[in-house]
């Protein structure tokens, strides 16, 4: 039996989109870092950190995860202790937003990064139970930073909403504290519209300012390849990529809006 000409072009397509639906849902089951090639990122369970106190006159405190501090690795190429892929610690999103906000302000800040990995790969965690949120609580910041979602695994229905509640549940301890910091959260860098949306909500919840960096992440010319030859490390932002980070963050922290009205 002959098949026309038709019926075999609506079966290709047929194929093709099952095809594509099924790798679609395969995905969703891995982290954005895995996407990258990025999985032997932020070894660990740790939420470690670095911090300047005890000479300035206001506080930023910043959670990120490698893209904001990643120590030395040197089976990918990483030999450094500040933002992965950026060249110097200066140039990494988090030090140009505390440059950012003490150039606004005219006055020296404390800061604390932290790198949170390991709650990433576990949102279902307690806030409540971690001594480090609770202990950057009691440090009482001015301002505060969430950057994180690339290493949460595969965000869908059934586990967004816990992803939210996460994502609220971390800045809530700020949001409700009596020195009222100003709050900005952004999106993953590697463009994932069901973590931009849970992100973008958590923030309404908290009163928090949300930015989109989607949109960032998706050119190559905010990475850093060619620079590394470990790809997980070359998708990383580069200087161009982590200065355009900074300024949507402090484009954030510009708004008028968040917490700190």
């Amino acid at each position: 039996m002959k098949l026309n000409k038709r019926v075999i072009q609506l079966w290709v397509v047929a194929v093709t989109v099952v095809t594509v639906l099924c790798t679609a849902l395969s995905a969703s089951a891995e982290s954005d870092a895995a996407r990258m090639g990025a999985t032997a990122m932020n070894p660990g369970s740790r939420l470690g950190g670095v911090e300047r106190t005890n000479v300035g006159v206001f506080k930023v405190l910043i959670y990120g995860n490698s893209i904001a501090l990643h120590g030395p690795k040197a089976d990918i190429g990483w030999t450094n202790n500040w933002g992965m892929a950026a060249s110097a610690p200066e140039k990494d999103f988090a030090h140009l937003v505390v440059a950012g906000l003490e150039a606004k302000r005219g006055e020296k800040a404390d800061f604390r990064i932290r790198n949170l990995a390991f709650l990433e790969r576990n949102f279902t965690t307690e806030i409540a139970t971690v001594a480090e949120i609770a202990e950057d609580a009691k440090w009482a910041p001015d301002y505060v930073v969430i950057a994180i979602g690339e290493n949460v695994a595969g965000i869908d229905t059934s586990n967004a909403p816990a992803y939210r509640r996460f994502l609220a549940d971390l800045a809530r301890p700020f949001a409700s504290s009596p020195k009222r910091p100003k709050i900005v959260m952004r999106s993953p860098f590697w463009m994932n519209a069901a973590k931009a949306k849970c992100t973008a909500e958590a923030a309404a919840d908290v009163g928090a300012v949300y930015v989109d960096a989607g949109q960032l992440g998706f050119k190559n010319e905010n990475k850093a390849i060619g620079l590394f030859s470990h790809g997980g490390v070359a998708n990383h932002p580069g200087d161009l990529g982590m200065r355009r980070l900074a300024d949507l963050i402090l484009s954030g922290f510009e708004s008028g809006k968040g917490s700190r009205q």
